[in-house]
């Protein structure tokens, strides 16, 4: 069977047009077609493959097999062989791709011949798109100096260009990397005089088709960084998306957009003093519950007892505040949680030491497993979440039977 002609190269602007159906097979809800010749662009390279219609019917997936381009359609469609069908391209579809696609020959080509820093792999996700690089996280003036190195490709309008040659003409371009072997004729992608790269993919004509690039994160990955980005009418959504959002908060903080991020800032300044305050009196409060609970004891305080608090208004680390401040009081302390279902205990290393007892997670782990709770501890703390209140409250007594 004879290779599919691949439109999607020769006539890059082609959106619509007809072909011959080679062949079509129908199994479990779908429909492989084989055309004599196509302008979607199958899966490949790093890049989705293009999605459209193909006799009014949805186009799933479009994959290469041996050089023929299989469409794979909804539903089990009767097309006779030899009989003519349209294709219609997602147009929005294929310019998001190339869009992306071209970035990241944009990116990776400033990477790599401003900082010697090698692209690994590529990845055309549908919200981001993703570059492995070959070096630790780039601070953030490295990453402003490619933005505005792309930036200044896109005002320029630099050309991309796409030229088609026998493997062995290769050595006449300065190659990025090394080409794929095995290839009968080899599809070099240029960016104006500055990068030449073998590439399948589909791209823009022009830098200037980008509209606008901007990378959102990084990230270390296996040994190297993930870099994050988005070019072309995502970028564009994103900026939109962005600004919005800020008007929003800035409406929020009763500033302007431009005074938003030093408001926060100083909103946030503010909150972390106020969590401190409120740690303080939390730890505070902790003390003076197990002072009260002391002082209304008729407990021998050379031999002991186990001190239990029971909160239905306060979660459990609040709760556990508490049992911290019985054990530094040399007692050990039980704490009950009925808001998060959720039981805390803490003894006293001295203590421990002094009676020879077990880790206290090796003591409870057994009343745990019963519970079929989850939690767990070291040798002086133990904290476990259960599936009821019950479950809870009868854990916590079954412990302070064990500490009597």
């Amino acid at each position: 069977m004879s290779e599919t002609e691949r439109l999607y190269y020769k006539k890059s602007g082609l959106v619509r047009t007809e072909a011959r159906v080679v062949s079509a097979r129908s199994a479990e809800g779908f429909t492989d077609l084989v055309l004599d010749s196509t302008i979607f662009y199958p899966e490949g390279g790093g890049q989705p493959c293009d999605l459209g219609t193909i006799a009014g019917h949805p186009v799933l997936s479009v994959i290469e097999d041996a050089g023929r381009i299989i469409h794979r359609l909804q539903g089990e469609v009767d097309m006779a062989e030899g009989s003519r069908v349209e294709l219609v391209l997602d147009v929005k579809r294929r310019r998001d791709h190339s869009q992306q696609h071209s970035a990241q020959h944009l990116i990776s080509a400033i990477l790599e011949r401003e900082f010697c820093v090698h692209t690994l792999s590529f990845h055309l996700g549908t919200a981001y798109s993703t570059i492995d690089i070959s070096c630790p996280e780039p601070d953030s003036r490295t990453l402003a100096a490619i933005e505005n190195m792309a930036e200044d490709f896109i005002a320029h309008g630099r050309p991309f260009r796409i030229c088609v040659c026998p493997p062995e003409d290769a050595a006449s371009f300065d190659l990025r990397k090394k080409p794929p072997e095995g290839e009968v004729e080899l599809r070099i992608v240029e960016i104006d005089d500055y990068d030449w790269v073998a590439c399948c993919g589909t791209h823009v004509s022009s830098c200037s088709e980008l509209r606008l690039l901007k990378i959102l994160s990084t990230e270390r990955y296996k040994g190297n960084t993930r870099l994050y980005f988005v070019a072309g009418d995502r970028a564009v959504a994103y900026l939109k998306s962005g600004f919005s959002s800020l008007k929003v908060i800035a409406g929020i903080l009763g500033s302007s957009t431009e005074e938003a991020s030093a408001r926060v800032e100083a909103l946030a300044k503010g909150l972390k003093l106020k969590e401190s305050e409120l740690e303080n009196s939390i730890r505070d409060r902790a003390r003076v519950e197990v002072d009260l609970a002391l002082s209304g004891s008729v407990r021998d305080v050379q031999k002991p007892g186990c001190l239990s608090f029971s909160y239905d208004d306060r979660g459990a680390g609040e709760a556990f505040e508490t049992a911290k401040a019985g054990a530094v009081k040399g007692f050990p302390v039980i704490v009950l949680s009925t808001l998060d279902r959720t039981v805390g205990v803490v003894f006293p290393p001295a203590l421990a030491a002094s009676r020879s007892l077990p880790p206290l997670g090796i003591a409870l782990k057994p009343l745990l497993s019963a519970s079929g709770a989850r939690g767990g501890g070291g040798p002086n703390t133990f904290r476990a979440s259960f599936a009821s209140i019950q479950d809870a409250k009868d854990f916590a007594d079954a412990a302070l039977r064990l500490f009597e």
